[in-house]
């Protein structure tokens, strides 16, 4: 049914990356041709000061930390043969995500419902990102908490 899955993760929360990730495989366990695309997106900042005072390559230095941790991530999680595409964007988060689902015409989007870190105890509400995502979005979208 899903042959081209997007798994939205937060590289900043593996532990509920993972769980992810093992719920698209049990979704898919008994299909041989499923994509995995598992996108990390690195947030832009929003403050134009703060960003005046990061360095010339901070984005692309951050992109490559961020995909070499996407990477060894990945290699623990996925069993092998398994086909799994690394994704990691620079941006407005549900903006990319939509651009990604769109420009990769995938059959899914799976990304954690809860909000950020410091609301993680309550596990109330969506966040702001996922929201966006769900109401922007033109891909069936798969929120789990």
């Amino acid at each position: 049914m899903f042959n081209n899955i997007l798994v939205v993760i937060d590289l900043s929360h593996l532990s509920e990356a993972k769980r992810l990730i093992q719920t698209a495989l049990d979704m898919t366990e008994h299909q041989e041709k499923t994509i995995y695309r598992v996108a990390g997106i690195v947030p832009a900042p929003t403050n134009s000061i703060v960003s005046s005072f990061l360095p010339k390559n901070f984005d692309k230095d951050v992109l490559a930390e961020a995909n070499k941790k996407l990477h060894e991530f990945t290699k623990n999680i996925f069993p092998e043969g398994k086909k799994v595409q690394h994704i990691v964007a620079y941006g407005t988060v549900y903006e990319e995500v939509n651009r990604i689902a769109e420009e990769k015409d995938v059959d899914l989007i799976m990304m954690m419902a809860t909000q950020k870190a410091r609301q993680q105890q309550k596990k109330e509400g969506l966040s702001s990102d996922t929201v966006k995502v769900a109401r922007y979005s033109h891909r069936p979208v798969l929120m789990m908490r």
